[in-house]
């Protein structure tokens, strides 16, 4: 056999390792060879020692019952509150406005003044209508007593004709006479024609001079505005000093009728069939005020798809203004012994909607179809029964079939 001799580097390092082990003092020795082993030991220890891991508790819930009982369906509608009557009032005469009789913001009732324009050309008109009419109720009194004088020589030249026409035949009268007397009677008769003619004249001249003098008295009373309904006024447009003409663009002040009020709102077409006249709407908010429909639009809106309704509020409505939106309900149906459970609990997945449901100490996934809700309660049809309870709280850490622990019952 062959030996290599070692190299010059190798015996270095041996050297080296035996000096270092000689510096170690003698009763070391043995601890030293000793230390590897034992840091193994303790590794392994460590190692057994450490605690295995937990297995993760089922996910607390809360649950509530399900319940059998009647839900009303309604549904919510926005109404804008309109006045039964709003009138703009506006001047009917020309004129400068000399007083204003009212307060913005105030009640009036029907016939109370709101403003007066300068009635004195108003006043001198209705006295130059007067003075024709008494002018021309002379002329018909003068008219009449022409025509009983008319009258009178009539009867007269008749009475002398049918006389002297007997003379005449008996001899006792010329030709020529029993002519004048004829012409006579002819010409009263054309002259009470001409009298009557004049007389019917002067009572169509009286007709006039009344309807004139009807009219400039109706003017006068137009100087004075009076409310035409009982209501609310508002701001006022135009003010003392100012010249208003007749029915002029821009009104005097608006009035709004504060009782009864109604509520126009719209609604989905699909619910047309389901809707009627006398049907309630609910004002949320305002215990005792509810409102009554009335009408329904015989149109539907084409950019909306809702028809409008008109209801007639009935109850206390003071506070509201015309204008003014409320928020209101409208009943679509009545659901009796329905299965209702709280709205939380209805879950929406791809299937469909769904509730968890506690069974035997596990989560159930139950279907169930959404017959209607009123925002706290939901009406169901599904597979549960009266006092079954489902999960409100915690179903997101949920999962078909997996254990659950029940916590503090929801109310």
């Amino acid at each position: 056999m062959l030996f290599r001799s070692p190299s010059p580097a190798a015996d270095s390092r041996g050297a080296g390792l035996w000096a270092l082990w000689s510096a170690i003092p003698a009763p070391w020795r043995p601890l030293l060879l000793l230390a590897p082993i034992a840091a193994a030991l303790v590794v392994r220890g460590l190692q057994n020692s450490a605690p295995a891991p937990s297995r993760r508790p089922p996910p607390l819930v809360q649950t509530a019952p399900v319940q059998r009982g009647s839900m009303e369906e309604r549904y919510p509608v926005s109404a804008e509150v309109k006045p039964l009557v709003s009138v703009e009032v506006r001047p009917e005469v020309s004129g400068t406005i000399q007083r204003l009789y009212f307060q913005e913001g105030t009640e009036v009732r029907r016939g109370d003044p709101l403003a007066l324009i300068n009635p004195t050309p108003y006043q001198v008109a209705l006295d130059q209508a007067r003075a024709n009419t008494s002018r021309a109720r002379a002329r018909i009194g003068e008219a009449q007593a022409q025509r009983r004088l008319a009258e009178a020589q009539l009867r007269l030249a008749s009475d002398r004709a049918r006389r002297y026409v007997g003379l005449s035949r008996q001899g006792a009268l010329s030709r020529d006479d029993e002519e004048n007397y004829r012409t006579q009677e002819l010409v009263a008769r054309a002259n009470l024609a001409a009298l009557e003619g004049s007389a019917a004249s002067a009572e169509a001249e009286l007709a006039a001079a009344q309807a004139a003098e009807a009219a400039a008295r109706l003017n006068l009373e137009h100087t004075l505005l009076r409310s035409p309904i009982s209501g609310r006024i508002g701001q006022q447009r135009i003010g003392p000093g100012n010249l208003v003409r007749e029915q002029e663009d821009k009104p005097l002040v608006v009035i709004n009728q504060s009782t009864p009020l109604d509520a126009v709102f719209g609604i989905p077409q699909r619910w047309e069939e389901r809707i009627a006249v006398g049907q309630r709407l609910r004002i949320e908010g305002r215990p005792g005020l509810e409102g009554r429909i009335v009408s329904l639009d015989n149109t539907t809106n084409a950019s909306t798809g809702t028809v409008l309704a008109k209801a007639r509020l009935e109850g206390d409505t003071t506070g509201l203004t015309p204008g003014e939106t409320v928020n209101a309900s409208l009943l679509v149906r009545r659901l009796d012994d329905a299965l209702l459970l709280p709205s939380v609990a209805v879950q929406r997945g791809q299937q469909g909607p769904f509730v968890y449901s506690a069974r035997a100490g596990k989560a159930e996934l139950v279907p169930v179809k959404v017959l209607a809700s009123d925002g706290r309660r939901t009406a169901v049809a599904a597979d549960l029964q009266a006092g079954e309870l489902v999960v409100v709280a915690g179903q997101f850490a949920l999962m078909p079939g997996a254990p659950l622990q029940i916590g503090r019952a929801h109310v």
